[in-house]
């Protein structure tokens, strides 16, 4: 069974799978917002559900830290994509999820050296 730690890990790639597949994708975008929709009204609150939902319950089972928001990790994921976007960067963004997730994880508290 997948961990929820395990579970983050899987979403963000994924994430990043959406977020440079829609980044590539400009000239299309503009003529459906041309058009008078709003082709993103819904999916910033869906994504943020998700990684909220996936945060939190790997908060209450201890495997990440409980100190950082969904909308910080939100902040990180959406600057992974916009820095490493083309297909040739991909090695580059999980290079970069691994430090964010890698930072994300819980870890004891340090006792005090003697």
């Amino acid at each position: 069974m997948e961990t929820g730690a395990e579970a983050l890990r899987a979403w963000t790639r994924r994430f990043i799978d959406y977020a440079t597949a829609k980044l590539g994708m400009p000239e299309a975008l503009r003529a459906v917002v041309d058009s008078g929709t709003n082709p993103y009204a819904d999916s910033h609150e869906m994504i943020q559900a998700a990684l909220s939902s996936l945060m939190d319950a790997s908060a209450a089972a201890g495997t990440i830290r409980s100190d950082i928001s969904p909308t910080g990790m939100f902040a990180a994921l959406a600057g992974i994509a916009l820095t490493s976007a083309k297909p040739e960067q991909r090695e580059q963004a999980e290079r970069l999820l691994d430090l964010t997730l890698d930072g994300l994880e819980s870890v004891p508290p340090r006792l005090p050296e003697n």
